[in-house]
């Protein structure tokens, strides 16, 4: 991954500021704890606490002198000093008054993780929201959400919901859905791909996905952006800064809303007014951002930019043990812009050494029959196309029909030959996995090799194509 450097950042010093109370908060207190361990901010408490923050932590709640072995406070200005980062669990009514005590305690942000506000599509949630700006109206404080899940923050030490741990992470996030911000650590987790941050915004009465964008395209500890929109507010903005970074830091945005009926569901789930797929696809495509489909597509297409160094070109060099697959993989080549060059008489003649000459093909792709259950082969075979200059990219199906020793499809046997060939080269290697449940956890030991996996040559070409359009390649 690439890092921004010197005047190419264009975040103020002024947001900067503002947002280190959120991802780097000296100190954190949260209203609405309680002695229930299912209460949703003590789990956030302990959740935090399990990261290892290392700074005060103030539980909040008049009711109680005492949390999970800390100190509780019966309210916000009782705290001893200002905190610098305050959560809020509380229930609507109660978020307005619990405002007023930040701003008049000098808290530097607030997470209004509490929802009902004017997503709910009432008078009443939009009351309340009116009455929080009014609150903070002339104030420093900042706020995100109401309606969100909250922050993760690997260097802060800072958790959106227990079960996280801080990691030395190169992505960051901002996404309007909290479970979709969920969900996309987990899957990330899954690929070994390590987060930086994360924030789940909400309704954005405050803070929104420019801002967060502007801050992470400064920071230097991310190099890949994120995000889950329903609607881009402040939308010149965020496509300047994303015109900004292009080519420089991949910018992957999942718009959600494009249709009626997901117009009308973001409404109610965020209080969204989503625009016209035309006018985001065009402009997403002038401004350089990477654009995403769905869940799936969010987590191939992070894989493949968090784990592949820039190809040299789009020529790509197929290995399959089953002959079906490799045909399907040439016809997803081709539809994805990709190509599939013919390999140099040096390298088929290498590997009619390693292959046997009946039922296989020694072209591209490269068809290893039987051949493929001999210990050793699918190793040689990708270090020998590997070594092809003809070749910037190789695709390897992993697996065949075939059994030995408890390894059905010797699926276990692939994905070590696999990951002892991917440290013997210099180029950049992808590979189709068998879409069931005994390939997940070989799949998963690729990517944590480095190695991005995929269910079918279709989601490999994609995502490819995306990575290959990002570096200016595709049509190289």
């Amino acid at each position: 991954m690439m890092r921004l450097m010197g005047a190419e950042k264009v975040q103020t010093s002024e947001l900067e500021e503002q947002l280190q109370n959120i991802f780097y908060p000296e100190s954190v207190a949260i209203a609405g704890v309680s002695s229930r361990l299912d209460n949703p901010g003590t789990m956030l408490l302990r959740a935090i606490m399990d990261m290892g923050f290392e700074g005060p932590l103030y539980p909040v709640n008049p009711r109680h002198k005492e949390i999970l072995g800390l100190a509780c406070y019966p309210s916000v200005k009782a705290i001893p000093s200002p905190p610098a980062l305050v959560i809020l669990a509380v229930p609507p009514d109660a978020v307005p008054p619990v405002i007023a005590e930040c701003v008049e305690s000098g808290a530097g942000a607030c997470v209004i993780s509490t929802a009902g506000f004017s997503e709910s599509g009432g008078q009443e949630g939009a009351r309340l929201e009116r009455e929080i700006l009014d609150t903070t109206e002339g104030s420093s404080l900042r706020l995100v959400g109401p309606n969100c899940l909250g922050v993760y923050s690997s260097p802060g030490k800072v958790a959106l919901f227990g079960g996280m741990r801080p990691d030395e992470g190169t992505v960051s996030c901002v996404s309007q859905s909290g479970s979709i911000a969920s969900m996309l650590y987990l899957l990330g987790a899954e690929r070994a791909i390590r987060y930086s941050k994360i924030v789940s915004s909400g309704n954005e009465l405050d803070l929104n996905c420019a801002d967060f964008l502007e801050y992470f395209a400064g920071d230097p500890e991310t190099e890949m952006i994120v995000a889950y929109l329903e609607e881009v507010r402040d939308a010149r903005r965020f496509l300047e800064i994303a015109s900004r970074i292009k080519g420089e830091k991949p910018l992957l945005v999942w718009k959600a809303g494009l249709t009626e009926k997901g117009q009308s569901a973001a409404a109610s789930h965020t209080g969204a007014v989503a625009g016209s797929e035309k006018i985001w696809l065009a402009a997403a495509r002038q401004a350089g951002i990477v654009v995403l489909d769905d869940l799936a597509d969010a987590a191939e297409t992070m894989a493949i930019f968090y784990h592949l160094s820039r190809p040299r070109g789009r020529r790509v060099c197929v290995i399959s043990p089953p002959g079906g697959i490799a045909v399907n993989s040439a016809d997803a080549i081709e539809k994805n812009g990709l190509a599939l060059p013919p390999l140099s008489e040096t390298t088929v003649e290498r590997l009619g050494g390693i292959l046997p000459r009946e039922g296989t093909s020694f072209t591209n792709p490269v068809d290893m029959g039987f051949g493929a259950v001999v210990p050793g082969n699918l190793r040689e075979v990708v270090k020998t196309a590997a070594s092809d200059e003809n070749v910037d990219i190789l695709m390897v199906v992993g697996g065949a029909p075939a059994y030995r020793k408890g390894d059905f499809g010797l699926l276990k046997m692939h994905s070590a030959e696999i990951r002892e060939a991917s440290t013997a080269i210099d180029k950049p290697m992808v590979v189709i996995g068998i879409p069931s449940g005994f390939a997940f956890p070989y799949m998963a030991e690729l990517h944590w090799a480095g190695i991005p996996c995929y269910l079918s040559p279709n989601a490999a070409c994609r995502a490819l194509s995306k990575l290959l359009s990002f570096h200016g390649l595709l049509n190289g």
